[in-house]
């Protein structure tokens, strides 16, 4: 049992970690030049140490010791990925919060990762590092025993898109947004849209500043809860596939009733079985598409469900042209950035966790001035403390 929760817990931990080189790999690729290659590399690692995972809890009790040391060593090596895909995220929002503000000189007097060249010199290294690690604990797998277990059929190249999820984690930190949770809550129960179906609110601002996080604290709510009879959470990245979408709604409501993709007439059918006269909500989370005709391909096929009044979808996005294609009665909820002293706020719960830490003046200090210069960016902040500690 022991080996069977560790397996299910780091592949988790992978999944989140995997979802990150993906949107790195799919965006921003003039910064990641000299280690493209590399990250490319991990991505690939990383799929090949999840199929070992599922071999964990396989394992006969007198491999149980050796094979919990090989996951400790994975989580190690995960931890140690996810700090420096942070930092790389962080330097991609870095940029264009300096280009923003105006801030560039300012910036990069006080920190020595704006030289793009050593940047890409000191990552192209850190994640060299972490692949060669990879490969040693692939061979360690295969002394021990664990053998490569495939998760599903899909093609390796289909699995770049960026994965969220509506579970908030652990180091998933939410400050300064209570009034935003309140605003979109209200209006999204608001008992004047009842009669209404698929009334759609558009969550939209720059990358790094909370979306996501938002939209899981919403979900989450009590009164989304009882509100909602069903609610859920797809998250839809870079490919908008209607019938993708349906699959993904269909396995959160029902895993048994899962037909194939191409079948859209059984997928709708399965689907109105699990929404009929009930009242749900649907979240897409980071959405791309510009394209209004594949929104209305998608808003036809929800239409046919017959499900409940006062049904709502919440989409996240980047674009304001998303958000002009997809919202429906309800008025979009433009995410503003944070106070200086949110930031700072941020930067401590990250560092202390422990809210009765004590924290020297010093550190206060430094903390402080660091805060001023996150441009209101949740991630920015959460990344430059980890920046402080390597």
């Amino acid at each position: 049992m022991e080996g069977k929760i560790a397996g299910a817990v780091f592949t988790f931990s992978v999944e989140g970690i995997l979802s990150k080189v993906a949107s790195l790999a799919a965006q921003e690729l003039s910064l990641a030049w000299g280690f493209k290659a590399e990250l490319k590399r991990l991505h690939h690692s990383l799929l090949t140490i999840q199929d070992f995972l599922q071999a964990v809890s396989d394992q006969p009790q007198d491999r149980v010791m050796v094979v919990e040391e090989w996951v400790r060593k994975l989580k190690a090596i995960a931890h140690e990925a996810d700090d420096v895909l942070d930092e790389f995220e962080y330097e991609v929002v870095r940029r264009k919060v300096e280009l923003q503000n105006h801030m560039k000189k300012k910036v990069l007097n006080f920190f020595s990762l704006s030289n793009p060249f050593a940047f890409r010199l000191k990552m192209a290294h850190k994640i060299k590092n972490i692949n060669q690690s990879l490969v040693d604990l692939k061979g360690e797998a295969s002394f021990i025993g664990l053998v490569s277990k495939r998760i599903d059929a899909t093609p390796r190249g289909n699995t770049w898109d960026r994965q969220t999820n509506a579970f908030v984690g652990r180091d998933e930190i939410t400050v300064g947004r209570e009034d935003d949770v309140l605003k979109i809550v209200t209006t999204l129960t608001d008992s004047k849209y009842n009669q209404e179906n698929l009334a759609v609110m558009a969550i939209v601002g720059m990358g790094g500043i909370g979306k996501t996080t938002l939209a899981k604290s919403v979900y989450n709510e009590d009164l989304i809860h009882k509100f909602f009879e069903a609610k859920i959470w797809v998250c839809v990245s870079n490919t908008f596939d209607v019938n993708l979408i349906l699959l993904q709604m269909l396995e959160q409501l029902n895993p048994t009733k899962v037909p194939s993709k191409d079948n859209q007439n059984a997928l709708l059918i399965f689907l109105n079985e699990e929404l009929k006269d009930k009242r749900y909500l649907l979240v897409l989370d980071d959405v791309w598409n510009e394209d209004s005709e594949k929104w209305s391909n998608l808003m036809e096929c929800l239409f046919k469900l017959k499900s409940a009044g006062g049904s709502k979808i919440m989409v996240t996005t980047r674009s304001t042209k998303v958000a002009s294609i997809s919202e429906k009665l309800l008025r979009r909820h433009d995410l503003g950035k944070l106070s200086a002293d949110e930031c700072w706020s941020i930067m401590k719960k990250k560092a202390f966790p422990n809210s009765s830490a004590h924290i020297v003046p010093q550190f206060k200090t430094i903390g402080r001035e660091i805060a001023k210069n996150c441009g209101g960016v949740p991630l920015v902040a959460k990344v430059r403390i980890i920046i402080m500690y390597i």
